[in-house]
């Protein structure tokens, strides 16, 4: 599976109603993506239109598309390097960028410490949503974490922030999340593949 993020300045003149779920069925007229979501920025003016696909080909394609209404900035194909799925209803998102380019070694450091270290903390907290793990060609990152509420968000940073580093990682690789953001989620509809718990 691939995602395409296509990032945004937002309109308030054009926020009412379903703004967000017209931003996308615009967006992405046909083929229909797995899922999608329209994320606003708290406190800011950035946002991100998020859509999955079933193949690269399809992702370059949708990628290559915008709409009138906002301002479109950056938009970036990744390829999903891994679902968490949890019961948490996605009302807010985290997301952290990891910028690249990131070397071999990096990406399995980050991706190793996240698997086996990070969600197992992050998925006892009360109100957590299912989260994803995008990669880029040049190893860039984002992880989208969704959420009930801003204090489950918060919790979960106190929960990753305790963990201790397993036998083997080491924490010259681990340089952390380059920005960090913090979304309301304006529409969801997320893939459906993570209800039956992908990982």
């Amino acid at each position: 599976m691939y995602a395409t993020v296509h990032q945004f300045r937002r309109d308030a003149a054009t926020e009412s109603g379903d703004w967000g779920r017209d931003l996308t069925a615009a967006l992405h007229p046909g083929p229909a993506p797995l899922g999608t979501c329209v994320l606003g920025q708290v406190a800011g003016v950035l946002g991100a239109a998020v859509a999955f696909w079933p193949d690269a080909a399809t992702a370059a394609e949708a990628a290559a598309r915008t709409t009138t209404g906002p301002t479109w900035l950056d938009t970036d194909v990744y390829e999903v390097a891994s679902v968490e799925s949890a019961a948490g209803a996605p009302r807010y998102a985290q997301i952290n960028r990891f910028d690249g380019p990131r070397d071999e070694a990096q990406v399995r450091a980050e991706d190793y410490a996240g698997r086996e270290r990070l969600w197992p903390a992050a998925r006892q907290v009360p109100g957590i949503g299912p989260a994803f793990v995008l990669r880029a060609e040049d190893g860039a990152g984002l992880m989208i974490g969704f959420a009930e509420s801003v204090a489950a968000i918060e919790a979960v940073q106190r929960a990753v922030m305790a963990t201790e580093l397993l036998p083997g990682e080491d924490l010259a690789l681990l340089t952390g999340p380059d920005r960090i953001d913090l979304h309301r989620v304006i529409h969801e509809a997320l893939p459906t593949t993570i209800s039956g718990g992908i990982r």
